[in-house]
């Protein structure tokens, strides 16, 4: 195992997180959670599944809606 200070690499990014308020513990939770292959592949398979789903009346009363938001976008707001 790595070592780092005389720690391993696990335990001195345990000491760092413990330092963090929360709001920043969930910024780290999101950014190791993307780092795994596991959980790409799960979310991959989670759109595949559900990608198409509206059909009928919703599908188009979606894209309708989709359409009149997107003319009232500003594209310049983030600037």
């Amino acid at each position: 195992m790595w070592q780092f200070s005389g720690m391993s690499v696990l335990e001195s990014i345990l000491k760092d997180l413990e330092m963090l308020p929360a709001p920043k513990l969930v910024e780290v939770a999101h950014y190791v959670s993307r780092l795994n292959p596991h959980r790409r592949e799960e979310r991959l398979a989670a759109i595949k599944a559900t990608a198409g789903c509206l059909g009928g009346e919703e599908g188009m009363a979606f894209e309708t809606a989709v359409r009149e938001e997107g003319e009232r976008l500003d594209l310049d707001d983030w600037k």
